[in-house]
């Protein structure tokens, strides 16, 4: 099995398929790397497609510490370097299109030259003095408490609230089960989603950046995006109107050819 040290005594599995230019997807928060198999089955024959588990996550180690969008960011450097990877287009989901887009503000753009966030928590996931676009502090803490209490409970509303459109019990079941193999200490990762602040470095990112988003997601606003892909010099915008949180499932073909046409272009 595949891994890669991003620091001494943590590891992160990855999985690496196909050939040609890179593609690195980076699930949500709590997930894991088998949300993306339709697009590992779908890019490989023409792509080098990698897959990863974040830390707390799928086969990855899952330490008491390090749970911060920043530690994540940089252990994605570092799963980027360990691999050599050039030329290569980040795409990440909900919590992982905050952990691209922290990791482009800090690393630039020379192993990584496209992004693309998907439903993602950019800029802040809640709302602050100056910024009323994002949910309230309280619901992530009333999240947190409900997760210390009942986390199976809270993992089946949010893979529930994933769907707009009426996909069957089986794919919910699935994601379901597939937020249920992260470590409960990602709930750390979740405090850090209410506080962490990426308003200044959009306008710094100087790399071509897409933002893909449901438009009638329940989890993570539209409206966040919209504000974001205004923010970033030359920003691309992607709607997907019959898609919540996760249009890469619920828009299978069109989000592939979306992705598809901006790596390209």
């Amino acid at each position: 099995m595949p891994y890669v040290e991003v620091e001494k005594g943590v590891q992160y599995y990855y999985e690496d398929v196909g050939q040609g230019k890179p593609i690195v997807f980076v699930h949500g928060w709590g997930a894991n790397r088998k949300v993306w198999e339709r697009q590992v089955v779908d890019f490989s024959d023409q792509y080098r497609v990698i897959t990863i588990d974040c830390r707390g996550c799928g086969n990855s180690d899952k330490p008491a510490h390090g749970y911060e969008i920043s530690q994540l960011a940089d252990d994605l450097n570092q799963v980027i370097q360990s691999l050599d990877l050039k030329d290569a287009t980040l795409v990440g989901w909900s919590a992982g299109g905050t952990i691209v887009v922290d990791y482009i503000s800090r690393y630039g753009g020379e192993a990584v030259t496209k992004v693309v966030s998907v439903g993602g928590a950019v800029p802040r996931y809640t709302s602050t003095e100056g910024f009323d676009l994002g949910a309230p502090l309280e619901n992530v803490k009333a999240t947190l408490t409900a997760m210390r209490a009942n986390r199976p409970a809270v993992a089946r509303a949010i893979a529930d609230g994933c769907f707009h459109q009426d996909v069957g019990q089986p794919m919910k079941d699935w994601l379901f089960n597939n937020f249920m193999e992260q470590s409960w200490l990602t709930e750390k990762t979740m405090a850090d989603l209410g506080v962490i602040d990426l308003r200044e470095q959009l306008k710094e990112i100087s790399i071509p950046v897409a933002f893909f988003h449901g438009l009638q997601d329940g989890v993570v606003p539209f409206s966040l995006s919209e504000y974001s892909a205004k923010e970033v010099p030359g920003a691309k915008l992607v709607a997907f109107e019959n898609s919540s949180h996760a249009p890469f499932l619920e828009e299978l073909e069109r989000f592939n050819e979306e992705l598809a046409s901006f790596i390209q272009s």
